[in-house]
């Protein structure tokens, strides 16, 4: 290769200018809080009076230096407003600045209201793509409901076959049970309607009538007590004298299950 081909530019590129400086003065303070938002809020309702210049042309901030007793020694820069219309400030939300404060290098952020965040061009260059998936998920959620749909109208007599299926069930069940219910109060019945039986019986082997002291019945027999001694008619009714009793004295005649069967 030739020895004098310059093609090249071999001047060093430009450095891109340095951000301007920011004048911040200092104060320190002495504040009753450990809270940054409380000690923010104290200084500004005082700035008119902590600044030299009015508080609606100034920028100020907050940073806590250390801790003394029940006091938290703060420091507090300040800056003209004015300052962060630069164009170099034009995209930066906090413009930072270093400063000494009683021998300490301390890094203070002033907020920069009028600051045009770049994010905001960035998300609207992908917009259009952003839209297209926005439409094509919609696209796929429609489809998805009308498949619903579609599913939905093919299962419904399905649906209410099954629901006139489990009513009819229902309807089945309840009648058992209350079939077995009935059953139940029949049974519970049996014993009135023994009693009834022998009663009948009673009518018909004595005319006269019978005088009774007391009647038990239950599902198994029934049980009368006599007035008086029994007679040859009770005891063709069916019933029988009670185990051990005297025939001559008043006493109980079973009617056992066998004869009202």
């Amino acid at each position: 290769m030739p020895l004098d081909d310059l093609s090249h530019d071999l001047t060093p590129a430009k450095a891109d200018p340095a951000p301007p400086s920011l004048e911040v003065m200092t104060r320190v303070l002495r504040l009753p809080t450990r809270s940054p938002r409380q000690a923010r809020s104290i200084v500004r309702m005082q700035l008119d009076r902590l600044s030299p210049l009015p508080a609606a042309d100034t920028a100020f901030d907050l940073v806590c230096l250390r801790q003394e007793a029940a006091e938290t020694v703060y420091a507090l820069g300040i800056i003209r407003r004015s300052a962060l219309n630069d164009p170099a400030f034009s995209s930066q939300r906090r413009v930072a600045a270093r400063q000494d404060v009683e021998g300490a290098t301390v890094l203070f952020r002033f907020r920069n209201a009028g600051a045009v965040d770049d994010r905001e061009a960035r998300w609207l260059a992908h917009a259009p793509r952003l839209a297209l998936v926005c439409l094509g998920l919609a696209a796929v959620a429609l489809a998805g409901n009308l498949r619903a749909e579609q599913w939905r109208e093919r299962r419904l007599p399905e649906i209410a076959t099954a629901k006139r299926l489990a009513a009819q069930q229902a309807r089945t069940a309840e009648q058992q049970a209350s079939a077995r219910a009935d059953w139940a109060a029949l049974q519970r019945a049996d014993a009135a309607t023994r009693y009834l039986c022998v009663a009948g019986r009673l009518g018909a082997a004595a005319p006269g009538g019978v005088a009774i002291a007391r009647a038990d019945a239950d599902a198994g027999q029934v049980s009368i007590l006599l007035t008086q001694p029994a007679d040859t008619a009770l005891h063709r009714s069916g019933g029988e004298l009670q185990a051990g009793a005297d025939p001559s004295q008043p006493g109980v005649i079973v009617f056992p299950t066998g004869v009202c069967s």
